[in-house]
């Protein structure tokens, strides 16, 4: 746990290394100030560059937006119609100026620190973050990764696995590891019909380039 502690410090430090503001070990804001601006353009998802700077609204892989405010962004899956919003953790809970389209929205503090997912897509993204030991469970059972299999064997990441966990649903599972976000694909594999639950599409989108592109979605988190 202290390596993983220490990994996910010297990460974000190197995150927000230059930026007007400082972050703790765990990636939120040290001390709120409401004249600066949280997401600034260095912050933003890198394509769609105007002038110099990515845009406040920009659509991605055609199948998802991310918007961003001062102090939280909008995701939104244009394949689902799902919308989420995430707040910089260490900013007030208050969201100013949400727009109507995103009221009512499931809330995350972000970023996240674990993730599950009943499927296998997301594995790869979250891996390509760095993130593969941040998983709290998974079901490894069509899992490729050797590393996360590597993980699950250590018993690292929980797993989860429909014939031998003595009854208990994959829900269950999922809210006794901790996830704080919960990756399913719009037919609902690995749903637990809870707020943990995000939509993640990225097998929908047609083209290579697209697909790969929904690495900003997961990194959104």
């Amino acid at each position: 746990d202290t390596m993983l502690d220490s990994h996910w410090a010297v990460t974000h430090r190197r995150l927000f290394a230059g930026l007007a503001f400082e972050t703790d070990g765990h990636g939120c804001i040290s001390n709120y100030n409401k004249s600066i601006e949280y997401y600034p353009g260095e912050r933003r998802a890198i394509f769609g560059v105007v002038d110099g700077f990515a845009p406040a609204v920009a659509t991605f892989a055609t199948d998802f937006e991310i918007e961003y405010r001062k102090t939280y962004k909008i995701l939104r899956n244009l394949l689902s119609h799902d919308v989420y919003v995430l707040r910089q953790c260490g900013t007030p809970a208050e969201l100013q100026d949400l727009p109507a389209y995103a009221v009512g929205a499931t809330v995350f503090e972000v970023p996240v620190s674990s993730w599950s997912t009943g499927g296998t897509i997301a594995v790869s993204y979250l891996e390509e973050l760095g993130l593969g030991p941040q998983a709290a469970i998974v079901d490894p059972t069509w899992v490729t990764s050797p590393c996360v299999q590597k993980l699950v064997g250590c018993g690292v990441t929980a797993s989860w696995d429909q014939a031998t966990t003595s009854g208990h649903s994959w829900s269950e599972q999922v809210a006794r590891s901790g996830s704080q976000l919960n990756l399913i694909d719009r037919f609902g594999t690995g749903s637990t019909g809870t707020a943990v639950d995000v939509t993640f599409d990225a097998s929908s989108d047609q083209s290579m380039l697209g697909r790969a592109e929904w690495v900003k979605f997961a990194a959104a988190f």
